[in-house]
């Protein structure tokens, strides 16, 4: 019933879409963690039918499966973190970043009680969700806040938040590092904030789309729609919170209303309402130690969000969520 009532207040409505038959479109996520958000809900609330696109919204753990689906056109669309495409491209997939909703790193560094100082970590095992991803770099970044060199802990790739908490509440792991919800219910079990990394103001592509180039080039009037819905579904986000806790409590399952209002505050205030992909962030996101002889712009583009800017869809958008 709330959906029905969401939809039928919908003040901006694009009925050029509505006669056209719908195209099928398959789009991946990655994670439960509350950058994944706005996607959830542009889908839940049909804006990606309203604009003309009947998708399936499919969850895919792991960075290297989830090409392997877009490789054989399994899905189209990929919401993941920007060092996914990044990391494809720089192996020879021509991969490409459509648009970025989070481009910082939402990430704290938890650990058991019995760490009580930096120095406790040292010889310890520190928990991450997959080598070469953002928690690993989140981890890193971590270490050289605390003034700690990584070859004094140990990093081991553990999975989902869901896995990583208990191991460190049992002791199995010194640490890990979680972005909300998961840091809160972390939090709630008593674990420990050693470190937010939103503090450090750091530059990271951690919430983007991504196709293949050859998807972008054969199907632009489909990446095209499916951006002024996610625009939509952004404002959307940050507009309609009771709608949005729902979704969440959906996805997360997590039933702890607390929790989930804290983890929409915590991301909504810095989501990025125009999904333009800074440069500063791809460049963070780029293998650490290794050097690169391709151009940042080789990695993502911006042509159809700034299309949507100077054609005054954004501007359409924005007035009428306020």
């Amino acid at each position: 019933m709330i959906l029905k009532l969401l939809l039928a207040g919908m003040v901006f409505a694009t009925t050029i879409f509505s006669s056209a038959q719908a195209q099928p479109v398959r789009i991946s996520y990655g994670g439960t963690s509350g950058y994944n958000v706005p996607v959830w809900v542009t889908q839940d609330a049909g804006l990606f039918k309203t604009y003309g696109l009947n998708t399936e919204l499919i969850f895919i753990s792991g960075a290297a499966l989830g090409m392997q689906a877009m490789l054989a056109n399994e899905i189209h669309f990929a919401n993941t973190s920007g060092s996914a495409p990044i990391n494809a491209t720089l192996q020879g997939t021509d991969s490409v970043i459509i648009g970025t909703s989070y481009d910082l790193i939402p990430y704290g560094f938890v650990v058991n009680k019995d760490i009580q100082s930096p120095a406790d970590l040292k010889g310890k095992i520190v928990a991450i969700s997959r080598l070469g991803g953002v928690t690993e770099l989140a981890a890193r970044f971590t270490f050289e806040k605390l003034g700690l060199n990584p070859k004094d802990m140990t990093l081991i790739q553990a999975g989902p938040d869901a896995q990583r908490i208990p191991a460190v509440q049992s002791g199995k792991v010194a640490a890990t590092v979680i972005a909300p919800p998961g840091l809160f219910a972390a939090v709630a079990r008593g674990l420990r904030v050693l470190v937010d990394l939103t503090d450090l103001g750091i530059k990271y592509p951690t919430s983007v789309f991504f196709v293949t180039r050859a998807y972008l080039t054969q199907n632009r009037p489909a990446v095209k729609k499916f951006l002024m819905a996610f625009i939509e579904g952004l404002h959307l986000y940050a507009r309609k919170k009771d709608f949005v806790l729902q979704v969440m409590k959906k996805y997360t399952k997590l039933d702890d209303p607390e929790v989930l209002s804290k983890s929409h505050d915590y991301f909504v205030k810095k989501t990025l309402m125009i999904p333009l992909t800074d440069a500063a962030a791809v460049k963070n996101a780029l293998p650490m130690g290794k050097p690169v002889d391709r151009k940042l712009e080789d990695f993502y583009d911006n042509s159809i969000v700034r299309e949507l800017i100077n054609e005054g869809f954004v501007e359409k958008i924005s007035k009428a969520y306020k």
